[in-house]
């Protein structure tokens, strides 16, 4: 309870609170810090491309869903993500999902640029979701692995020398061993020299449950089968989590992954000391407001996010906010 009321002061979150004695709270969670947004979470540019304003009823006709920030060598700061209008009649909300956006600024809490879409599919699939880009070190090249909508939804590789012009390259990421519903890559270079691609799914090695597993790689071309480092037992046909982020601390790892199918904003933290293993029962840490929330630093100063969502309710404005992200040592 103690720790539940120093989160409260804090504010920006909210806090998970176990109902084990102190005696059985796990180790791991009285080392950890506690992840929390350190003041609002604000919107930091209109989902609507054209940006006609809420006087003109068009702010709410666009919509932002999971999306990544990156870096480039300039020191320019890119967003792609989902960007989507609602669908025209007799189009479905989920299957028309034809844009990913592109913005770039050099100040995350002022003016950002819209560039033209990333990738248009308004001709095509209609069809591209969830983005992550990372640079690919051994080649120079950047590399974006998205969902796409072909035969099936599947994850591919997408492929760009400038970060405005993108190839696929095609070919679907282990289409024999990652179930329909796998998404929401988060990419991160391991400390074995691999990346490591993180997304949710279920059915990895027989068991049907909400999992995030781990696909390693050296080049994009060839990947590892998938290994699960966290699996919730809530299901029995689709994972029910979303948008995984991992971060390494001071020497422990947090997980972070939006409860969508719970509450839409439910951003869950579990915390380990090893990045190969997640535990969901003993060591989730807190709760914090968002959905498919990112985390990037940027200037010195680190950043967590949140997007969507994709309905109308009069106060959400269905773009993307930001806030600085705070880390608490407990007492």
């Amino acid at each position: 309870m103690r720790n539940f009321l120093y989160l409260l002061v804090l504010g920006g979150c909210f806090a998970f609170c176990p109902t084990q004695s102190k005696a059985q709270q796990s180790g791991l969670k009285k080392k950890a810090e506690i992840p929390y947004l350190k003041g609002e979470s604000k919107r930091i540019f209109p989902a609507n491309p054209d940006n006609p304003g809420p006087q003109k009823g068009g702010e709410k006709s666009w919509f932002t869903n999971d999306h990544c920030f990156v870096e480039d060598t300039d020191g320019t700061l890119h967003w792609f993500g989902i960007n989507n209008p609602y669908p025209p009649k007799g189009k479905g909300l989920y299957r028309y999902h034809p844009y990913l956006g592109h913005l770039t600024t050099k100040n995350p809490e002022g003016e950002w640029k819209r560039l033209p879409h990333a990738i248009d599919e308004s001709k095509g699939t209609e069809y591209i979701g969830a983005p992550y880009v990372v640079k690919h070190e051994e080649s120079g090249r950047w590399a974006m692995v998205a969902e796409t909508w072909r035969d099936k939804r599947r994850l591919e590789v997408y492929w760009s020398d400038d970060l405005h012009n993108w190839e696929s390259d095609g070919k679907a990421i282990l289409p024999d061993k990652l179930w329909i519903s796998s998404r929401d890559p988060h990419i991160m270079k391991g400390s074995d020299g691999k990346y490591w691609i993180h997304i949710v799914s279920t059915g990895n090695k027989g068991v049907k449950q909400s999992q995030v597993l781990r696909i390693k790689t050296k080049d994009f071309v060839n990947f590892e089968d998938p290994e699960t480092i966290l699996g919730i037992n809530d299901n029995n046909w689709a994972t029910l989590m979303e948008s995984p982020f991992l971060v390494e601390r001071n020497g422990l790892w947090y997980l972070f992954f939006t409860y969508a199918h719970r509450r839409y904003a439910e951003t869950i933290v579990v915390v380990s000391d090893d990045p190969d293993h997640f535990d969901y029962e003993k060591n989730t840490l807190t709760t914090l407001f968002g959905h498919a929330a990112e985390i990037f630093t940027y200037k010195g100063v680190q950043y967590i996010t949140s997007c969507g969502p994709e309905d109308k309710h009069y106060l959400n404005h269905q773009s993307v906010s930001m806030s600085p992200l705070g880390w608490a040592k407990q007492r």
